[in-house]
């Protein structure tokens, strides 16, 4: 269902109609802010018809999954931005587009988000800001995606911190399997910040000429860019700090597997002797010397329990245990 509101500027209030009452293009100081997000695709191509939205950009807006980008034309620009859409980064659920369709007066919002038990805090239109310039609209919406991601950041931090205590007392296969998935979390949320903060990042060449630039300060363009780089640069911190928490414990299982298998190559070592004499003794010569030696069978024990404990000394000698 399409929600169309239009400002009224006789009455100064805004008021929802029906798109097919709409003209276009609008008088004065008239504005519309277009909710799309349950809108059938028919609605959607019938409104950026009305609006005359160049094609390639209509189609970039309609599009269900699109990188994040943003492109304009001399009347339109269209912003498309990724916001996190889970409670926490235990698991991925995918990512909520916004789509923003903006001029001077008028603002088409679009909010694709899979079905989730998630409801992601954006502002919904309010009828009583009547002052409220489209590009503080937009203003409002870039922050709320950047504030998805950053209050659960900072929450994990916490959250990362028990992780590695746990890790160093009681890491098991379950835990690294946690870790595991944490990693593919923060590959993926590294990739849409990316493609974010790069798009901001651009706005701030001196030479660029992007109408996005002309309606906003300076500082507002590095508030985004910067927004968007410390969610990226903490996505990466925590991604390295994952992959630094599986090497330590792969390393651990390392060293306790060396150790175990050193006490296993002393032991086999020690018994490898013992069984040679044993295998010696065990032949059935009539003329072996020692057979029929009364007190042979305790000398040959004394013999083996004599070079095997010399073989511990001599391990013990050489730091080997």
């Amino acid at each position: 269902m399409l929600q169309l509101h239009i400002f009224d500027p006789e009455s100064a209030r805004w008021r929802q109609i029906d798109a097919d009452t709409l003209r276009y293009p609008l008088n004065g100081d008239e504005k519309i802010w277009a909710d799309l997000s349950t809108a059938t695709l028919v609605e959607q191509q019938n409104l950026l018809q009305k609006l005359s939205i160049h094609p390639v950009i209509a189609e970039d807006f309609l599009r269900e999954r699109h990188p994040p980008k943003l492109e304009a034309t001399a009347e339109f620009t269209l912003l498309i931005l990724r916001a996190f859409a889970g409670k926490n980064f235990i698991d991925y659920p995918g990512h909520a587009q916004i789509s923003l369709l903006f001029s001077g007066n008028i603002l088409l919002y679009k909010c694709q988000q899979m079905a989730f038990d998630f409801a992601l805090l954006i502002p919904s239109f309010d009828p009583s800001k009547v002052h409220m310039a489209m590009k503080d609209w937009v203003k409002q919406y870039i922050h709320s995606v950047s504030a998805s991601y950053l209050e659960k950041l900072i929450n994990f931090e916490d959250e990362l911190g028990d992780f590695e205590d746990l890790m160093l007392t009681h890491g098991d296969d379950h835990k690294m399997a946690t870790i595991m998935r944490y990693r593919s979390v923060f590959r993926k949320l590294e990739r849409n910040l990316a493609y974010q903060k790069e798009m901001f990042a651009d706005l701030l060449t001196p030479e660029d000429d992007h109408p996005f630039v002309a309606q906003f300060q300076t500082v507002e363009l590095r508030d985004f860019y910067e927004k968007f780089e410390r969610l990226h640069s903490m996505t990466q911190m925590y991604y390295d700090q994952l992959g630094d928490l599986v090497s330590a414990y792969m390393s651990t299982s390392s060293h306790q597997i060396n150790e175990r298998m050193k006490v296993l190559t002393m032991v086999s070592t020690i018994f490898i002797p013992l069984t040679f004499i044993v295998g010696i003794y065990g032949m059935n010569f009539d003329n072996m010397p020692e057979l029929h030696l009364a007190s042979g069978y305790y000398w040959t024990l004394i013999g083996m329990g004599a070079l095997a404990i010399g073989m511990l000394v001599g391990f013990k000698v050489k730091r080997w245990w």
